[in-house]
């Protein structure tokens, strides 16, 4: 029988000749375990040179990216900081108007800061939003007063900081203004009806509030050609907030208390809404009462295009914001800016009130 010695082996006084292993698996793991060590040892340095490498070119692309990230920064600040201060957000036109202003302020960079009171009665509010606005720090002011009897404090304020005003849709003495030519809309309004009516039929006029110079002189304007050019009797005149339900029942209160009226002008598209359903048949109401109405709004088009509004006298709210921004911002480059600024202004009846309309969308 032949002895093999155990994969173990047991220390002696005296050492013996080396012999070949009579374990193969465990040479081979040593074997294995040194050429790895070898092996690790050499990727060591490797691993580090690459992770150098690696980051140095992370730190080299921090180098290169953060001036570009600063002037990039620096080309998005705009130049200038422009208050806007509206009537109201409750109509279609306003919101043209607001719109267009952005537009326009994106390609001047200028940044628009856009406030709007509650309604277009509260004048109180829509002062205290423009005094915020005086006292934070703008380059310049757009407003469009809701009451033109309260705005000396404001228009002072901003004269003796040397913040450039402006105003739109309603006029201040001494102060550029954007906007219609509501006189004009008025005569035109006027013109429009006589040709509709005959020669000495009954008229009235739903005007907004007594407070905003655009309807005073819409107002006049239509009164005033009746008298020099027409022989149209005007019988009633009313004027209330620029609201619908108001102008319902405004309208529905002057005929009954004026049967007789034939033709019926309104100076707000909102109004007018509100005005044909107090005119509709459909509610009670005889088919007669031609009506005439103004500013350039999808809603109001629409009623035109049925037949159940006469004739609109356009006011693009898109033409008088962008108007306002382009003026402002010559302004704010040293040009002076002064005196009335008109947009267009257009009879829009039923034949192409599909051609404003496209427009407006």
């Amino acid at each position: 029988m032949v002895y093999r010695p155990a994969c173990t082996t047991t220390a002696t006084a005296a050492p013996l000749p080396r012999r070949p292993s009579a374990c193969p698996s465990h040479a081979t793991s040593k074997k294995h375990r040194h050429q790895q060590s070898r092996t690790t040892r050499g990727e060591e340095p490797i691993m580090r040179k690459i992770a150098i490498v690696f980051l140095i070119l992370l730190v080299g692309i921090a180098i290169v990216l953060l001036p570009i990230q600063g002037t990039q920064e620096k080309q998005h600040r705009p130049s200038y900081t422009v208050g806007v201060v509206l009537k109201a957000m409750d109509s279609e036109h306003w919101l043209a108007v607001r719109s267009s202003m952005q537009q326009a302020a994106q390609e001047h960079d200028i940044r628009l800061v856009v406030m709007t009171p509650e309604n277009e009665a509260a004048y109180g509010e829509q002062n205290q939003m423009i005094e915020d606005l005086l006292q934070g720090g703008i380059d310049a002011l757009i407003v469009s007063p809701v009451n033109i009897h309260h705005t000396d404090q404001w228009v002072a304020e901003a004269q003796a900081d040397g913040i450039p005003l402006l105003t739109i849709d309603e006029k201040i003495p001494g102060i550029p203004y954007v906007g219609s030519d509501n006189y004009r809309i008025g005569q035109m309004a006027a013109k429009e009806m006589a040709s509709r009516l005959p020669a000495h039929a009954a008229v009235g006029i739903l005007a907004g509030s007594a407070n905003q110079d655009a309807h005073i002189q819409r107002t006049a304007g239509f009164r005033d050609y009746l008298r020099e050019h027409t022989g149209l009797r005007l019988v009633a005149v009313a004027a209330d907030e620029t609201k619908y339900r108001q102008a319902t029942r405004e309208s529905e209160e002057m005929l009954r208390q004026h049967p007789d009226i034939q033709g019926l002008f309104v100076t707000s598209a909102i109004m007018t809404l509100g005005a044909i359903d107090a005119t509709d048949p459909a509610n009670g109401h005889p088919p007669f009462v031609h009506i005439i109405g103004v500013d350039t709004q999808n809603d109001a088009l629409a009623a035109l295009r049925l037949g159940r509004i006469d004739a609109m006298i356009s006011q693009d709210g898109h033409e008088t914001g962008r108007l306002a921004i382009d003026l402002i911002a010559k302004e704010l480059q040293g040009e002076t800016i002064e005196g009335d600024h008109f947009i267009q202004n257009d009879v829009i009846t039923q034949d192409d009130a599909d051609a404003y309309q496209m427009k407006e969308d």
